[in-house]
């Protein structure tokens, strides 16, 4: 997924610095025309449209406070001081004064709600600056309050989309201010998603929905459904994507709201992205930009400016991108926005990379990615690196591009973990609150039981005979419900057990993942010392096949090589699914000859039978046609610890060195072999010293290579591989 979508649908539908592209305006536009509704709608409205003409709207508020007059009721000027800080808040400026007089006016009125106001305030002008670590916690702070106001549950929020957490036919209560929450559960969500934390931004985003479908707001229920579905795109799952946006269209469709209809387009060009269909990403994004100058919305309007210089750049338009990028970037400075500017600053260094104006667009990443780092949105940071190696390595400078690979995998594998720890803190709060469901169920039945108990005494001394009969039948009742709680707790450890299996398992191939992996590490102490040999295998052009034939050939595709990986191996080896097209072979009792020709057996077992695959229907082309896939994979293995001098490595270590030689071999040609045969290393210095500079070591003669090319590679039997 492209970084300016990702921006834009954070900053549209996460609520971005509580301004009018986070918003959805009603049936009007322009803060000095007259707004029909409620007091609370029209002070919405002036906020939204705040985020565009802030002066407008302060006037008008302005004008709104003194039709009110001095009589006004405490919520309604507690109302009235959220809305005009909020609108300078949006605009760039903190805010303390806006937010310092909420608070004196929750004290003075003994008024929560203004409380949490002060503290959203804070989060909107902290979130405009890009400090969304500041901005989430204010947010969080006031969610605090807002929440139970609004009865949202706090299982809810943490719970993944279509959990069911949380009744949406519950109605809200009379002091709830749902459009206060539904913005703070944005702007957590937002910094969720920087974060690539998806599972917790999911939750929140499902927050939202079920708010605003309890308050009947179509608008508001149509982003945050368009925001699930952008999700669901970054995850992957492009089916449940695609069904939340035919959702939204039917939600946005018939309201007279450009804003929304915006959204929408924005989250259709997302899904179009991921497919790797950016001719109809663009049409998506050149469709909503005339929506956004309908509505006013030049915020808005340079979001999608945004979005469609990244998918130009991804075009092979470098010349056109930029100066998309340098029309939208004018309007994100004159509103102070800092993050979209960093984000537009992102996409037009690459597009001068496509231009070939490396210097600048060095010195433009070299900027963002410190801003980035600052505020610790570790996915963007790993996303802008990605996407400069990727670029650097189409320019040639296969150097650089090497470089920011192996920092993009550290970043990546720290967002894993967070992935897998936010999921695993969701499951255990689930399994925590069927536990206590259960509990409760429990303790009532033992009421129930001792106040039958107690009937029982009084009626002793006038029936002795129904006094036995009901003892017995209430010790029998008793047995069974003891037998009943067995039986739970049996079918619950075993329900952790089974957990525990799948949890170690990939859900596509059904090979041992990553955390399987890691698990054998531990048991077997490898932190300290790794003895024995890694093959890690890539498999060749796998992007080709998802472009060609789509994602449901490529999961065939990972499938069969799976399943050949296992019979290419030997009983007592470890094939892991590592990451999309990367499988990991832990060989524990194999080196020398015997690991090459195992090598050499993966390769022949790959590459030596095509695949035969259903293909996607097309234009004169029934759907059941099928075509020969040609399958080959590149390899980089060793066994270790390594000769001459055999210095002790960890198994990340071991597996830092295996990913280097495969690099090595993809750089040669794909399709082949490339086995650490020997290193110059002694200890742990000369050691990291060969890791920092792989390729000049080689080219040095302290590591030692040999390839092993695959069926059909231009290449003699296995050989020395000489830099």
């Amino acid at each position: 997924m492209k970084r300016s979508l990702r921006l834009w649908l954070a900053a549209a539908l996460c609520g971005a610095a509580g301004v009018a592209v986070a918003e959805v305006a009603p049936p009007f536009a322009g803060p000095a025309r007259h707004v029909a509704g409620s007091f609370e709608d029209q002070l919405d409205h002036l906020v939204r449209r705040g985020a565009d003409t802030p002066q407008a709207s302060l006037a008008a508020l302005q004008r709104l406070r003194a039709q009110v007059g001095a009589e006004a009721s405490p919520a309604a000027r507690r109302g009235l001081l959220y809305a005009e800080a909020a609108i300078v808040a949006g605009d760039g400026d903190p805010a303390p004064d806006g937010a310092n007089a909420l608070r004196a006016h929750a004290q003075r009125e003994h008024d929560p709600l203004a409380e949490a106001g002060a503290d959203m305030v804070e989060a909107i002008g902290a979130e405009v600056q890009g400090q969304l670590d500041a901005a989430a916690q204010r947010a969080q702070s006031a969610l605090a309050v807002l929440g139970s106001a609004c009865e949202i549950d706090a299982l809810a929020m943490a719970a993944p989309a279509g959990s069911g957490a949380g009744p949406a036919d519950r109605p809200l209560p009379a002091n709830c201010d749902y459009r206060l929450a539904w913005r703070a559960l944005r702007i957590a969500e937002r910094r969720a998603t920087s974060q690539g934390t998806l599972t917790s931004a999911a939750g929140l985003a499902s927050s939202g929905q079920q708010l605003a479908l309890r308050a009947g707001d179509a608008a508001r229920q149509a982003l945050s459904v368009a925001a699930l579905g952008y999700l669901r795109a970054r995850e992957g799952d492009l089916d449940s994507a695609t069904r939340l946006l035919h959702q939204a269209q039917r939600l946005a469709q018939p309201l007279p709201d450009a804003d929304a209809q915006a959204s929408v387009l924005v989250v259709e060009a997302a899904i179009a992205e991921s497919r790797g269909d950016r001719g109809a990403a663009r049409e998506a994004l050149e469709r909503a930009l005339p929506l956004a100058r309908k509505a006013g919305a030049e915020r808005l309007e340079a979001q999608l400016l945004s979005n469609l210089t990244d998918v130009l750049v991804k075009s092979g338009q470098p010349g056109p991108a930029l100066r998309a990028a340098e029309a939208a970037l004018p309007i994100v400075r004159r509103h102070h926005d800092l993050r979209a500017e960093r984000v537009l600053t992102h996409n037009a260094a690459l597009a001068k990379v496509g231009l070939h104006r490396f210097a600048e667009a060095r010195q433009d990443l070299n900027q963002v990615l410190a801003l980035w780092q600052r505020i610790g949105a570790t996915g963007d940071q790993a996303q802008a690196l990605r996407e400069f190696g990727e670029a650097l390595g189409r320019a040639g400078d296969t150097q650089g591009a090497l470089a920011l690979y192996h920092r993009e995998r550290e970043l990546a594998a720290a967002t894993m973990a967070e992935n897998r720890r936010s999921a695993l803190q969701t499951l255990q709060a689930r399994n925590e609150m069927q536990r206590k469901e259960r509990d409760i169920e429990l303790l009532g039945r033992d009421n129930a039981l001792k106040a039958q108990a107690l009937d029982n005494h009084s009626l002793t001394q006038r029936v002795w005979l129904l006094v036995a009969l009901v003892m017995a039948l209430s010790a029998a009742l008793v047995v069974l419900l003891y037998r009943r709680v067995r039986e739970t707790n049996r079918r619950l450890v075993a329900s952790h057990a089974q957990l525990r299996v799948q949890s170690e398992r990939d859900p596509l191939t059904n090979l041992a993942n990553r955390r399987h992996f890691q698990s054998v590490m531990q048991q077997r102490g490898a932190l300290r010392g790794f003895v024995g040999a890694l093959l890690l295998v890539d498999i060749d052009h796998f992007k080709h096949v998802n472009d060609d034939h789509g994602h449901g050939v490529g999961d065939v595709v990972l499938c069969e090589v799976a399943r050949r990986l296992n019979e290419a191996v030997r009983t007592d080896d470890l094939v892991v699914r590592w990451g999309g097209e990367e499988f990991l072979i832990l060989a524990l009792d194999v080196r020398g000859e015997a690991l090459d020709a195992l090598a050499a057996r993966v390769l022949q077992a790959l590459a030596d039978t095509p695949l035969a695959v259903t293909l996607r229907s097309e234009p004169g082309r029934p759907v059941s046609a099928t075509a020969s896939l040609r399958v080959t994979v590149s390899i980089g293995y060793g066994c270790f610890p390594l000769p001459p001098h055999r210095a002790t490595v960890s198994w990340e270590q071991a597996l830092n060195l295996a990913d280097m030689a495969l690099y090595i071999a993809k750089s040669q040609g794909r399709n082949r072999a490339v086995g650490l045969a020997a290193i110059a290393a002694s200890g742990a210095d000369e050691l990291r010293s060969v890791e920092a500079d792989f390729e000049r070591a080689w080219s040095e003669g302290r590591i030692t290579l040999t390839v092993t090319p695959g069926p059909s590679a231009e290449a003699s039997p296995t050989h020395a591989l000489v830099a």
